[in-house]
C-alpha cells in the first residue's frame, strides 16, 4: 500500500494537495528477492521491458516494492552484511482509493480476465474485512536504544574526527531503536492517519512488515521529467502556535542546516546527471519549510529530463543509495557509517516505491519506518553530521525524529521512557 495525505505519490511536488490518497496492491503475478548485484542488473532490464510505451497510466500499476540501503552499498562498491538486498512484485491490478470524495477505481492490465479482475477483487474485500489488532490500543511496546549516550557520543566523535581528517564533510550517523513485540500486525490505516505523510508505504510479504510515515520523496520520473526532493535540516514543532512559527523561523534562517542542505543537492545533481539530458538538471526550489506531524523539514527540489535510451530504472538504481542518508562523499560517508554504525539498516535508509507501465517511477525514502516479524521490530533514526555539529543536539534530534512513532506503537501519549 502507498498513502500519501497530500496526494504526493506520481505527482510533481509542486502540484502537492490535500488530497489524501492510497494505493493498494495485491495478488501479485510474480515475486522477486533481489540478493547480489547482478540480480539488480537483470531487474533493470526487466523493469525496462515491461514498460510499455503506448501506455499513458501515470499510476502505480506495476512492479511495486523496495531495494535495501545495502543494495546501494553493493552498487557502490562497499561492504555489507545482508542477504537481501530488495524485493519486489508485478502487480497487474491496483486499486486507487481517493479519500477526499470517497471513490475507489480499480485499474488493471489488459491481460486480465473479467474472471481474474472479479477473484482478486473479492480477496482484497474478504481481507480488508479481516480483524486485526491496532498497535495503539493501549499494547505496552518498549523500545531500547541500540546505543547509550555516551556510546553515541563515540561514534559522534568518530566522525568528528573524519571529518577534521578531510575523509568527509557530511556523515549521517544512524541508530536503531528494537522491541521484541511482534508489531506484524499494525493497521496501516490507523498509522497513516495518525501521522499523515506524504510519502507513506505499508507492505506485508510473508510476515515480514514494513511501515513507513516517509516525508521525503527520492526520485520520481513521470512523462520524462526526472525530480528529487532531499530532506536536511530538521527542526521540533513548537508547544503552541507562536513557538511553532519561532521554529521555522530558525530552521530557515539556520546557515547550519542550510550548508547541510547544499552538500546533499550538489550531490544529488550529480546523481541526476548520470541519466539526464545534458544541461537539463535545475534546482527549482531550495530550502523550502515543510511541516510535519512532529516535526518542520528543509527541503529541495532538484529537477531534471531524462533522454532517449534512459529508462526510470536506470535513474533509480544509478542513484542508490539516496545521497540524504549517506553524506558527502558519498563513497567515503558509506564506508564510514559502515565502520561505525552498529549493522546493516536494512529496509530503512532503503527506497521503496514504483516502476508503472508507462515508463514511470516514484520511490519514497525509507525513513520515519518500522521493519517488523514475528521475532520484534526496528525503527531508526538519524541525522547528518558536520564539523560545526554538536552532540547534545544531534541526540536530541534522533529522538525528535521518531519519538512519536515510538510512542504510537507503545500507545502512549507524549512517553519518552521506551527511549
Amino acid at each position: 500500500m502507498l498513502f500519501s495525505s497530500s496526494g504526493g505519490w506520481g505527482a510533481p511536488r509542486a502540484q502537492a494537495s490535500e488530497r489524501a490518497v492510497a494505493y493498494l496492491a495485491f495478488a501479485p503475478s510474480e515475486k522477486i528477492e533481489l540478493s547480489t548485484v547482478a540480480q539488480i542488473e537483470q531487474f533493470r532490464l526487466k523493469v525496462a521491458s515491461n514498460s510499455q510505451a503506448s501506455s499513458t497510466d501515470a499510476h502505480p500499476g506495476g512492479w511495486m516494492g523496495y531495494f535495501t540501503y545495502e543494495a546501494g552499498c553493493a552498487l557502490q562498491g562497499v561492504g555489507h552484511d545482508a542477504s537481501v538486498l530488495g524485493r519486489f512484485g508485478y502487480y497487474p491490478l491496483i486499486v486507487e482509493l481517493n479519500f477526499s470524495n470517497g471513490e475507489s477505481i480499480a485499474r488493471w492490465d489488459d491481460e486480465l480476465s473479467d474472471e481474474q479482475v472479479a477473484v482478486r477483487l473479492d480477496k482484497l474485500q474478504r481481507g480488508v474485512t479481516e480483524p486485526g489488532f491496532s498497535c495503539a490500543a493501549g499494547d505496552q511496546v518498549e523500545w531500547k536504544a541500540a546505543w547509550t549516550e555516551g556510546e553515541y557520543r563515540s561514534a559522534f566523535q568518530s566522525v568528528k574526527d573524519y571529518l577534521a581528517a578531510g575523509d568527509s564533510y557530511q556523515v549521517n550517523l544512524t541508530m536503531p531503536f528494537s522491541t521484541h513485540a511482534n508489531l506484524t500486525g499494525v493497521i496501516p490505516a490507523e498509522l497513516f492517519e495518525v501521522f499523515g505523510p506524504a510519502f507513506g508505504a505499508y507492505t506485508n510479504l510473508g510476515g515480514h512488515v514494513i511501515a513507513s510515515v516517509s516525508p521525503e520523496r527520492f526520485i520520481s520520473v513521470s512523462d520524462g521529467k526526472i525530480e528529487t526532493c532531499p530532506i536536511k535540516g530538521t527542526v521540533a514543532r513548537g508547544k503552541d502556535q507562536k513557538a511553532d512559527l519561532d521554529n521555522i523561523q530558525w530552521l530557515r534562517s539556520s546557515l547550519k542546516n542550510q550548508a547541510e542542505n547544499l552538500m546533499i543537492v550538489d550531490l544529488l545533481r550529480n546523481d541526476l546527471s548520470m541519466n539526464a539530458e545534458p544541461h537539463s538538471v535545475t534546482v527549482s526550489k531550495l530550502f523550502d519549510i515543510e511541516t510535519h506531524a512532529n516535526v518542520h523539514h528543509m527541503v529541495s527540489t532538484i529537477c531534471a529530463e531524462l533522454p532517449s535510451g534512459r529508462t526510470a530504472a536506470d535513474v533509480i538504481i544509478d542513484a542508490l543509495p539516496g545521497g540524504s542518508i549517506t553524506g558527502a562523499p558519498k563513497k567515503r560517508a558509506m564506508e564510514i557509517i559502515r565502520e561505525l554504525e552498529v549493522g546493516p539498516r536494512g529496509a530503512y535508509c532503503g527506497v521503496l516505491g514504483y516502476f508503472n507501465r508507462a515508463g514511470g517511477c516514484d520511490f519514497n525514502i525509507l525513513i520515519r519506518t518500522i521493519e517488523a516479524n514475528a521475532e520484534g521490530a526496528r525503527c531508526w533514526a538519524g541525522g547528518g553530521i558536520v564539523y560545526d555539529s554538536v552532540p547534545d543536539e544531534e541526540w536530541q534530534e534522533l529522538h525528535t525524529k521518531v519519538r512519536q512513532l515510538l510512542d504510537w506503537t507503545s500507545g502512549r501519549s507524549g512517553s519518552s521512557e521506551a527511549v
